[in-house]
């Protein structure tokens, strides 16, 4: 398996219930997979901690998770929040 950083990161968004996990990162291919189920900041946090798993593969999980949270408050406090548009929709014009 490659420890390499992957040039593109895949977010597959699937239910993890068999893994018993929130999230899991598969380094070496680039592909992060998380649940869909969780809440929206749950959301977020688990996104950024899988990433960070495949950004420093090094890393610790307790580094990875401390990593994780802080992002994740930072930019939940700055209102990131994660849109969903309808099937056909035109996003918003942002000017």
């Amino acid at each position: 398996m490659s420890k390499r950083r992957p040039d593109k990161v895949k977010v597959v968004w699937r239910k993890l219930g068999k893994e018993k996990a929130w999230g899991q990162a598969t380094i070496g291919k680039g592909l992060v997979e998380v649940d869909p189920r969780l809440g929206a900041k749950r959301q977020l946090e688990v996104l950024i901690h899988e990433v960070t798993h495949l950004a420093h593969p090094g890393m610790t999980e307790a580094e990875v998770d401390r990593t994780g949270k802080m992002i994740c408050k930072v930019l939940w406090s700055e209102n990131y929040r994660r849109v969903l548009l309808a099937p056909n929709a035109k996003p918003p014009r942002i000017s």
